[in-house]
């Protein structure tokens, strides 16, 4: 008995000195986890343009002159206040007389001189294309007060939501046609390249049944446009537009300074698809906008 005394108590002995010495056991895979050092951020690219940006400025238009769609158009027909503090002057375009005749002759569903489209000739009430420049500026507001751009090699693309529209930028090196050999095209011919951090985007050969924006600015087919788009931060951009057209403007036009933000897991959402669909548009118009809610047989 005494000898198995001895043996029980020197297994014991054994086992205790075992777990004293025996390797602690790994730490579990969160908190591994927490051990390693969060990827550093991705560096900011003044010329990574890429990604969907919501409109900050106020203005709904090519220049700072209230007459966008919804966001001013209460305040703008006296029926609220301002929705902010308009901190930037306002001035009219520098109309020529043949200008100033085509913009009378232009009568828009929206801004200041807002009228029911079966009265005006606005191209939207038409589902016409809006054309650059009116679709970079004329957004509707809310939700679809966007610009998404996506770079690729050879080519930027400009895409708005509202009309489910893009237009392309050629940044393969190719020059611009020569002003007598450019058929006329709704968004005009386009080509970018960059001058430092600063985009700069010029183009010609714009049909001139487009407008410049819901205001019914006009311009010929003759007009040149160049944008200008920078990125200040990582999520902000900004852009300014100069167009030139000496038989509507006496001068070169230069629009408001305009401010994108951009739209954080903008890759992730779905696509809108806010088509312009004639058959949508026109009843729409009848019910709403002209006046004929219950009216209808």
């Amino acid at each position: 008995m005494r000898l198995i005394g001895i043996f029980v108590l020197s297994s014991a002995v054994m086992t205790l000195a075992q777990a004293q010495t025996a390797p602690a056991p790994k730490a579990s895979a969160p908190a591994a986890a927490e051990q390693v050092k969060a990827a550093p951020a991705k560096a900011f690219n003044p010329k990574d343009l890429t990604g969907t940006y919501h409109r900050e400025t106020p203005f709904q238009t090519y220049s700072n002159v209230p007459g966008g769609a919804n966001e001013l158009q209460a305040f703008i027909l006296g029926q609220a206040a301002a929705p902010r503090k308009l901190d930037v002057p306002t001035e009219e375009a520098p109309f020529t007389p043949a200008g100033q005749a085509a913009f009378d002759k232009n009568i828009p569903s929206y801004g200041r001189r807002i009228t029911a489209p079966r009265v005006g000739n606005d191209p939207q009430g038409m589902c016409d294309p809006w054309g650059v420049p009116r679709m970079l500026n004329g957004q509707v507001a809310g939700p679809h007060s966007t610009l998404e751009i996506l770079v690729t090699p050879g080519r930027t693309f400009m895409f708005s939501a509202w009309h489910h529209d893009y237009r392309i930028v050629y940044t393969d090196g190719r020059k611009l046609p020569k002003m007598e050999d450019a058929e006329p095209k709704w968004n005009g011919y386009s080509v970018g390249a960059w001058e430092g951090d600063t985009f700069v985007v010029k183009s010609i050969g714009f049909d001139d049944r487009t407008w410049l924006d819901h205001n019914g600015y006009p311009h010929t087919d003759q007009m040149q446009l160049e944008e200008r788009y920078h990125k200040k931060d990582a999520n902000t951009l900004e852009m300014d537009e100069t167009i030139i057209d000496p038989m509507y403007y006496s001068k070169p036009f230069k629009s408001d300074h305009k401010v994108w933000k951009l739209i954080k897991d903008w890759d992730k959402a779905w696509d809108e698809q806010i088509y312009c669909v004639p058959s949508e548009e026109f009843k729409f118009n009848n019910l709403i906008r002209d006046g004929n809610v219950g009216n209808q047989k």
